[in-house]
């Protein structure tokens, strides 16, 4: 009999003890969030539509794309892809639409490509230097269209003289009307070697074809040469005026004829 009270205290003492070692609570650790993968991804261009060589691009032209680094690595691209819109761009050859753009696929005015990239077959570039105060009819940019005037005398060369003495044939007639400016180029001259006086020069590279090269070149041997921003080839013949619409043919001294543009 005592012994099975024994056995029965046992019993319950183990049982005791194993529900104690089950119901112990285990010590808890923190779960650490998993650190989310980032993806490399690489900034690209894509035009939205074809353009031909030459042709201007603006922001407004392309749509910009992430590709993920594998497949930027099949293109060749490691690196953000970024182009300058602080300058105007132009297409240095034939673009398709969607196709990827770096900044070796577009020229600005200034670089070796550009001149070569922008001007049209069967034109060349021509120079024409004129004091910056004869960039007449506001300010020019490149891409603007531009009517070239000259003003001459018969019996002076007025390339080459200020002053003109023979005013009552004073003449000034239209060359050349809507001419595309490919670049400009500012430049300062001095004005004397005995001040510090400077005058600021504008260079217009202008496209031109051949006959009308020949006719600039005759222009800035034998007369002065003004350029005017062009306000279309209907107005182009109004850049015309001779003294007598100054002075009174009859040389009275009677006031000078005031004239108004409407």
């Amino acid at each position: 009999m005592n012994s099975k009270i024994i056995l029965g205290l046992a019993f319950l003492a183990i049982s005791i003890g194993l529900y104690g070692v089950v119901n112990v609570p285990m010590d808890t650790f923190p779960i650490q969030p998993e650190e989310p993968i980032i993806e490399v991804t690489f900034k690209v261009w894509k035009l939205t539509h074809p353009t031909v060589k030459g042709q201007q691009l603006k922001r407004s032209d392309f749509v910009i794309e992430y590709l993920p680094e594998a497949r930027a690595a099949l293109l060749g691209i490691d690196r953000n892809i970024e182009l300058d819109w602080n300058a105007p761009q132009f297409a240095v050859h034939d673009i398709a639409a969607y196709e990827l753009v770096d900044s070796n696929m577009l020229t600005s005015p200034g670089d070796s490509q550009y001149l070569q990239a922008v001007i049209r077959p069967g034109f060349v570039p021509y120079n024409v230097t004129v004091p910056g105060r004869d960039v007449l009819g506001g300010t020019i940019a490149v891409g603007d269209l531009v009517d070239i005037s000259v003003l001459s005398t018969p019996d002076q060369n007025l390339s080459s003289e200020d002053t003109v003495s023979d005013i009552q044939h004073l003449t000034m007639v239209p060359l050349l009307a809507q001419i595309p400016v490919l670049d400009m180029v500012t430049s300062e001259k001095a004005v004397s070697t005995l001040t510090l006086e400077k005058e600021t020069q504008v260079t217009l590279i202008l496209q031109v074809t051949n006959q009308q090269l020949a006719q600039l070149t005759v222009a800035q041997r034998i007369a002065e040469v003004a350029v005017h921003k062009s306000l279309g080839k209907e107005f182009s013949d109004d850049l015309e005026a001779d003294s007598s619409d100054i002075i009174p043919s009859s040389g009275g001294t009677g006031g000078i004829r005031e004239y108004r543009f409407e």
